[in-house]
């Protein structure tokens, strides 16, 4: 389902999205195929302008052999996603016997790849990074790491591998029904709310608010979180 019109090419989404949507699935080709793991990421400034991800696996995860220096790695983080009635096109097909022949059901979602080569975090970048993932994730006043005991802070570290990569090339498609009559917007946004299930309330804000700009995607992605 991806389509040019649906593309942004603006570095600074990458951020939003990953600190919004954190947990990825992590992707290498093994001796026998594709190998996926799971992890949440931090966002880091990079090399390049789109900027570089951390994160660190179980060294007991079947695909840690396979994650060694320089490996090509590809990650996905998964935004919302809804699907998308031809029903709520209610500026287009305005009475219950119009033709809507020409017409289908579709998917709206927010999904980012990210590829670039693996490199190994020392114990400080290590320690820097789970720090940084407690924080961005616990609530205010909630638990720190600080209030780990010191045998298991460092015993737990020696199970764990950290991992970082700078982010070389990135897919990132937001298809939000913008391309759609925009007079239609409207009736698929009250159609999100009615049904109301799993992503439906998140999309619903998106395709409501987002006018097709990079800057209005970040700032909508970003307001999700609160």
């Amino acid at each position: 389902m991806h389509y040019s019109e649906y593309k942004h090419t603006d570095p600074a989404l990458l951020r939003a999205l990953v600190e919004t949507f954190p947990f990825a699935a992590i992707s290498i080709n093994g001796p026998e195929g594709p190998r996926i793991a799971h992890a949440p990421l931090t966002f880091r400034p990079g090399n390049a302008p789109a900027g570089a991800l951390e994160f660190h696996l179980a060294k007991a995860n079947p695909i840690s052999s396979d994650m060694t220096v320089g490996v090509p790695v590809t990650i996905l983080v998964q935004g919302p996603g809804a699907a998308i009635s031809p029903s709520w096109f209610t500026s287009s097909f305005p009475d219950p016997d119009s033709d809507r022949s020409r017409t289908a059901p579709t998917y709206n979602y927010i999904s980012l790849i990210m590829h670039g080569r693996l490199s190994f975090m020392d114990d400080v970048a290590l320690q820097r990074q789970i720090k940084d993932l407690v924080n961005a994730s616990e609530p205010q006043g909630g638990w720190q790491t600080k209030e780990l005991a010191a045998d298991l802070w460092q015993g737990w570290r020696k199970l764990i591998q950290g991992y970082r990569l700078e982010i070389t090339s990135f897919d990132l498609t937001a298809k939000l029904s913008h391309g759609d009559v925009p007079e239609d917007r409207r009736g698929v946004v009250e159609g999100l709310l009615q049904r109301g299930v799993l992503a439906d309330e998140n999309m619903a804000h998106l395709v409501g608010g987002h006018d097709g700009t990079s800057a209005s995607l970040q700032s909508l992605i970003r307001s999700l979180k609160h």
